[in-house]
């Protein structure tokens, strides 16, 4: 699940939304510090052993998922179905398209170079049920020179008990972690991108760890992809009045 109350990438053409999208160890750091499932462990592998990941929607350039220019990555899949979920259609296991790490790795590479992206967001769904795969594309994204932000509705106590979310730990820079709680959502002067009042900015490193990145207005992105087709991703709140005044 995406653990913020947030609208991935949305075919305006359907009229409707589609996929868009702790406790820190002793070395890690905390939002105010400057210390910093998958149904099995194979899942998200394809026999030759490369890894794979279940794909909502991807975004090549965004300023509406996290600090700065990032490419934005919607995973499919997600078991904690938070109720007031602004993606319950990321929720079956069974949508979206697998889509090997490599290719992916290979338009992030592009999007560093066309757009002058600095980091990979990863929403979704719920990126640690994917966790190999994902940590898998952070570990490209960081090979990059990219920043890596990762949106967890478990918190990072939970990934650390996880055995395959460790790698998926060593390779975001930050987490913004915790169930999403609808009685509890973020006011709009309160941090950026974050659903609930509940949920922690993780920072494993200092990429993003000023302050300054986390606080702002949250806004929404219209745009156009190769395709011709007309998307929205951002804040649900807005991007639902904004929807709803196109329609």
């Amino acid at each position: 699940m995406r653990p913020r109350s947030r609208l991935p990438a949305s075919d305006m053409s359907a009229g409707t939304p589609a996929p868009s999208a702790g406790q820190p160890p002793a070395s890690s750091l905390s939002e105010t510090t400057c210390d910093s499932h998958a149904d099995s462990p194979s899942r998200g592998r394809e026999r030759g052993g490369e890894p794979r990941l279940r794909v909502a929607a991807r975004v090549a350039c965004t300023e509406a998922e996290g600090p700065g220019r990032r490419f934005a990555v919607w995973v499919q899949g997600c078991d904690l179905r938070c109720p007031g979920c602004c993606n319950p259609e990321l929720f079956a296991r069974d949508g979206g398209e697998s889509l090997a790490v490599a290719s992916l790795a290979d338009e992030l590479r592009v999007a560093r170079d066309v757009h002058a992206i600095t980091g990979l967001t990863v929403l979704g769904g719920e990126p640690s049920e994917q966790a190999e795969a994902v940590a898998a594309l952070c570990r490209a994204a960081r090979a990059l020179g990219l920043g890596t932000l990762v949106f967890t509705g478990r918190t990072h106590a939970e990934l650390q008990a996880m055995p395959e979310a460790r790698a998926l730990l060593d390779a975001a820079d930050t987490l913004v972690d915790g169930r999403f709680d609808a009685r509890r959502r973020e006011p709009p002067d309160g941090r950026r991108w974050i659903g609930s009042t509940n949920q922690q900015i993780v920072h494993l490193t200092p990429r993003h760890a000023d302050p300054a990145l986390w606080r702002g207005r949250d806004h929404v992105e219209l745009q156009i992809d190769a395709a011709g087709r007309l998307t929205a991703h951002g804040a649900p709140d807005l991007l639902r009045r904004v929807l709803k005044s196109m329609s």
